[in-house]
């Protein structure tokens, strides 16, 4: 077991069967309104960051979308505001004092594009929400001009980040997202294939973000890519 550090996003108190959250490293996922709500308990002393990740393959390239510093025993939650269309893997990553990691079990959601877009349309109805998938709450456009990185860059066709790194799998890569407050909002703690495609969803909002990519502990590279 290997431990690590992580990032944000949006943890929130709901109202399901807190009684019946399992203990780690099992966890109990409810789909409410094309949203997740994952619910555990943790059992354990001493944990520093329980950290929420997502992927749409299961057992690789894991994205952490919203991390927990310093929980307390007891029942936790997380919901997942944006999954992705059909399948979206959850795992918890648990770090404890001493730089430990240990992992929950995953589980696979599988959520109908229907049910995102009947939802979404529900809210724009109701006004609660704006017709985009993301708020203009924290990134906003930044006005300068950068030259695209070649290795980590915006599909202008599809708006999804692309990630090439012909060496990714003799090194260890890993990379981090930056908003224009310099706040962490996402991680890749190891990017373990050549090619990699990172959902734009994954990102709260519109905006250009910063990146810093590492190989270990050395900063190899650092660059912006927009989020439209």
């Amino acid at each position: 077991m290997g431990f690590v550090r992580i990032l944000f996003l949006l943890f929130s108190t709901v109202s399901i069967g807190f009684a019946q959250a399992p203990e780690l490293p099992a966890m109990n996922i409810v789909t409410e309104n094309a949203k997740n709500i994952l619910s555990w308990t943790n059992q354990f002393d001493g944990v520093k960051t329980i950290a929420v990740q997502r992927s749409l393959d299961s057992v690789r390239n894991f994205v952490t979308i919203g991390i927990l510093n310093a929980p307390k025993k007891g029942v936790g939650t997380y919901t997942d505001d944006r999954p992705l269309p059909g399948k979206n893997h959850y795992r918890l990553s648990i770090g404890f004092a001493g730089d430990l990691e240990w992992y929950s079990n995953v589980y696979k959601v599988l959520l109908d594009s229907a049910l995102i877009a009947k939802s979404n349309l529900g809210a724009i109805e109701t006004g609660s929400t704006n017709s985009s998938n993301y708020t203009d709450t924290k990134a906003a456009v930044t006005d300068f001009y950068y030259t695209p990185s070649t290795r980590i860059y915006t599909n202008p066709y599809t708006g999804h980040i692309n990630i090439t790194l012909n060496d990714a799998l003799s090194k260890k890569y890993s990379i981090r997202f930056y908003d224009p407050e310099k706040t962490e909002v996402l991680r890749i703690s190891r990017v373990s294939k050549t090619t990699l495609i990172l959902d734009k969803n994954n990102f709260n909002s519109r905006g250009t973000y910063n990146f810093k990519l590492f190989e270990g502990s050395s900063l190899v590279e650092t660059g912006f890519i927009t989020i439209y």
